[in-house]
């Protein structure tokens, strides 16, 4: 039986300026590595993208960096 093993994520808060508009931005990485980040359009909309790749929309920041989370594990074992 295979172990999981712990991972660390940790997040860095950053801005993106896009079609003149600044958004906030929630990088997250594994180790140096980044798996995906977060655009908070409002304070019930956040998309979260993953090598470029739309993974959708989120009414929570939670909820956004669980996707990126998941489809990163998904991917990468």
């Amino acid at each position: 039986m295979k172990k999981n093993k712990e991972i660390e994520v940790h997040s860095e808060e950053t801005s993106r300026n896009i079609k003149g508009q600044t958004y906030p931005v929630t990088e997250l990485y594994i180790g140096k590595k980044q798996i995906g980040e977060v655009l908070h359009f409002g304070s019930k909309e956040f998309q979260s993208f993953a090598d470029d790749e739309d993974l959708g929309t989120s009414k929570t920041l939670d909820l956004a960096i669980e996707t990126i989370i998941r489809r990163w594990n998904l991917h990468e074992n």
